[in-house]
């Protein structure tokens, strides 16, 4: 039988932190092709890998990974669509429930850019 452990990684390394207005973060995620954004404890967000390589594959083997950035909104009660005002709807994952996104988050709260 196969044996399943889980280990989250030992540490996450973001390049880019941008905070958006909400319809900035709604016209951007639009126009990608999985038009969905997250949200966690009052902050919609998306965060983008880097790209693949043989070097960040290794940094993965050791438990390290490098988020390109996240972006993010304050966005206060959680529902499943969002509406910008100029009617663009994206799609609204929950991740409450993900130890690693609320991690994100709080440490997110933590940084200069979020009293911006």
């Amino acid at each position: 039988m196969t044996q399943f452990e889980h280990k989250p990684y030992d540490k996450i390394y973001v390049r880019d932190m941008i905070k958006l207005s909400l319809d900035d973060l709604i016209g951007m995620m639009s126009s990608l092709e999985a038009a969905n954004a997250y949200w966690v404890d009052g902050v919609l967000f998306a965060s983008f890998a880097m790209t693949e390589s043989e070097e960040l594959a290794k940094k993965e083997m050791n438990n390290e990974m490098f988020l390109d950035k996240v972006i993010f909104a304050v966005y206060e009660n959680y529902s499943k669509t969002v509406k910008s005002t100029t009617n663009l709807e994206i799609g609204v994952l929950n991740m409450q429930k993900s130890s690693l996104y609320t991690d994100l988050i709080k440490w997110l709260k933590t940084q200069s850019i979020w009293n911006e």
